[in-house]
Formats: C-alpha cells, structure tokens, sequence
C-alpha cells in the first residue's frame, strides 16, 4: 500500500515489508528505478534502489522508500516520515 504523507510539500512512501518479488516489484513501480536484493551481515534483507551506476540507495525491511513532491527519492524510517509530514493516507476496504 502507497501511503500519503504531507506538509507544505507532499510525498509518498512505500514501506519494505519484506523481500518478495510481490514487493520488490511495487517498489520497482514506485521509483520507477531497478532494484537489487541482497542480504547485510547479519542476514536481514536490503533492498539497493540503483539511481544511477554511481548511486544506490539501501533500504532495510521496515524503513519506508520515499518519493518528494520535486521527485526526490529517499529512504527513511517511519518516525522521520512523521516529523516532517502529517500522515493522509485514505484506507481502502478490503
């Protein structure tokens, strides 16, 4: 699920739930941007968001990828999504 976030500025985020293609794909969609699974040290899964060849992103499962208004990609935790934004997400029924 895309969440809606906002303040002056708007963004979204997709959260990194886990590392099944069903997710890599929404994020792939989200950033429009190739991604990389890969494992840290510790064996928890990282997701490397490739923005260019010199620049990757790595987000770990629980952090949120955002997307800024001006189209900016981050990664973030959801408590720095908050800070910064009011959250609009609009729940859909299931």
């Amino acid at each position: 699920m895309i969440r809606m976030f906002r303040s002056r500025d708007s963004a979204e985020a997709i959260k990194l739930v886990d590392g099944e293609m069903a997710t890599i794909k929404r994020v792939i969609q989200f950033t429009e941007f190739p991604v990389t699974v890969n494992y840290d040290t510790e064996g928890n899964v990282v997701a490397g968001i490739i923005k260019s060849p010199n620049e990757m992103l790595v987000a770990k499962v629980g952090q949120f990828i955002c997307k800024e208004s001006n189209g900016k990609i981050s990664v973030c935790d959801y408590e720095q999504l908050i800070g910064k934004y009011e959250e609009v997400t609009e729940e859909t029924a299931s």
